[in-house]
């Protein structure tokens, strides 16, 4: 389970904190973040990670402070930098992360030949391809039974085979998922999830993926508003079945946002 409270984030050097005030509970749930590269998307899950420290707010992981956590198996992530951090052929990564957290390497070995993988065992991480180490750092996260499993743009990169193969195993996958991406056409994918929207480092819902068509965003705080995003460009509200603009309509956020400034 995951309990973020009143989140904020702001690096060295900044004027503007890269996540404001983030509220998000998941306990036997997936949700999937939506939001543009450099809303705040990829800083949350290294807060939860605990690789980035809190300026404000708290960060728990079945009850228990990220910032005590050491060595928590259950705790899963695709970011690449956590399989970098040793030099190793994916072969002999693969055995080391089954035994640190008590799994099978054959697990990991299997996923890897049903996605086509089998060529990377010899290599080390860096000598593969952009799509190769994102689908490597997928497999990692949802191998050895995780608990928790964190997702950062999962789909960057991957052909169109390989993401219906990764949907459909994010989906049979008994574990909370918080997953993160910039593109909205792929949440049809995921209609049973939870739905949250990030913009400049406000995290708005949770929602329902499935009631997507009947979200608007809104110019100004309005009397029936489910959520407000208070950003540079001036005040919006996300409303249900009437607004300016349906939130479905846009590629990104961010146009969203600047199609009503």
């Amino acid at each position: 389970m995951l309990d973020v409270r009143g989140l904020k984030v702001t690096f060295a050097g900044a004027t503007t904190p890269a996540l404001r005030g983030i509220d998000l509970r998941l306990d036997k749930a997936k949700m999937v973040v939506v939001g543009a590269n450099g809303s705040g998307k990829t800083t949350l899950i290294r807060a939860v990670l605990g690789l980035v420290p809190p300026t404000a707010g708290s960060i728990a992981v079945d009850g228990k402070d990220v910032r005590t956590i050491r060595g928590e198996p259950g705790l899963s992530t695709n970011l690449a930098e956590i399989y970098r951090l040793m030099s190793l052929p994916v072969r002999d990564l693969v055995r080391l992360f089954a035994l640190l957290k008590g799994g099978d390497p054959a697990e990991m070995e299997g996923h890897l030949r049903a996605f086509e993988l089998d060529p990377v065992l010899g290599k080390r991480l860096y000598e593969l391809s952009t799509g190769q180490q994102k689908l490597v750092g997928d497999l990692f996260a949802v191998c050895f039974g995780p608990r928790l499993v964190l997702l950062d743009e999962p789909f960057d990169n991957v052909d169109f085979a390989r993401r219906r193969r990764l949907v459909g195993l994010l989906r049979a996958l008994p574990a909370d998922i918080l997953l993160n991406t910039h593109e909205l056409e792929l949440l049809g994918s995921f209609a049973d999830w939870q739905l949250g929207l990030m913009f400049e480092g406000q995290l708005l819902g949770p929602f329902s993926v499935a009631e997507l068509d009947r979200l608007y965003l809104t110019r100004g705080d309005a009397p029936e508003a489910l959520a407000v995003l208070r950003t540079s460009v001036g005040l919006f509200s996300v409303t249900r079945d009437a607004g300016d603009r349906p939130v479905k309509s846009a590629t990104s956020l961010t146009a969203l946002v600047e199609s009503l400034a």
